[in-house]
């Protein structure tokens, strides 16, 4: 777990929106193209959706209200095998609504075991807005007793990377991946050494984001890092 001066640096790095250069949204590599390259403190990406053609129409912002989520929390998963270690979640999940400027989707609030999961981030603020890196995911799981992330990773994991993205309005991130063990593994795997901790069962889920610097982060010098979240159900083949 990263010490809260190491968190309040990473969210202090998510806000240097003169570093970094639009992206977009796009899948990770293998999907709807590689996935960002970095550039030393920066982090780049390129747009190939046709531009909108009315400047109202690029720059119109969303009303970002959201609600408080009660049970933000999430506890590490109860076992991850030999190899891994579970996930500490240190970040809290402030809404399932539009927050900081960005919304959450799903292509779908209920999914069969084995179906593709998709989720989009995406810039509503009207105006140019920047967020962490795209591997600042979690997945949770709801149990009788809480939430808890279904993500383990290798000890030797170091933490995650100090880059932070710009998205011009409309614009965000996309992953795609098989709702199951494997293709959970699989897709966060690509850069870092996460797993999926056991294999996937019927029940309440939510796809997190902890990446977005919101207000209350900057009120509380980043001593949390908070969560955009989306909720759906897995349901049995």
């Amino acid at each position: 777990m990263l010490s809260p001066t190491r968190r309040r640096l990473l969210g202090a790095a998510s806000t240097a929106l003169s570093l970094v250069v639009a992206g977009c949204s796009s899948s990770e590599g293998g999907q709807d193209g590689p996935p960002p390259t970095s550039l030393g403190p920066t982090e780049r990406t390129t747009h190939t959706e046709s531009p909108p053609t009315t400047t109202e129409a690029a720059t119109e912002p969303t009303t970002t209200t959201w609600t408080p989520v009660d049970d933000g929390t999430a506890d590490p998963a109860p076992t991850c095998g030999e190899k891994y270690q579970s996930i500490e979640p240190y970040w809290v999940v402030q809404s399932y609504d539009p927050l900081a400027g960005f919304e959450l989707k799903l292509d779908s609030q209920s999914i069969s075991i084995g179906e593709r999961f998709g989720a989009t981030l995406t810039n509503i603020s009207g105006e140019y807005n920047g967020t962490g890196n795209r591997r600042k995911i979690d997945i949770q799981y709801r149990s009788e007793d809480g939430w808890h992330t279904i993500l383990g990773w290798e000890e030797a994991f170091a933490g995650w990377t100090d880059i932070g993205v710009g998205h011009d309005p409309g614009e965000g991130f996309r992953w795609e991946f098989p709702f199951t063990q494997e293709g959970i593994s699989e897709a966060v795997n690509r850069r870092l050494e996460f797993h999926a901790c056991r294999p996937i069962r019927a029940g309440e889920y939510r796809f997190v984001y902890w990446g977005v610097t919101t207000e209350l982060a900057v009120e509380e010098d980043y001593e949390t890092d908070y969560a955009i979240a989306a909720p759906f159900t897995v349901v049995a083949e």
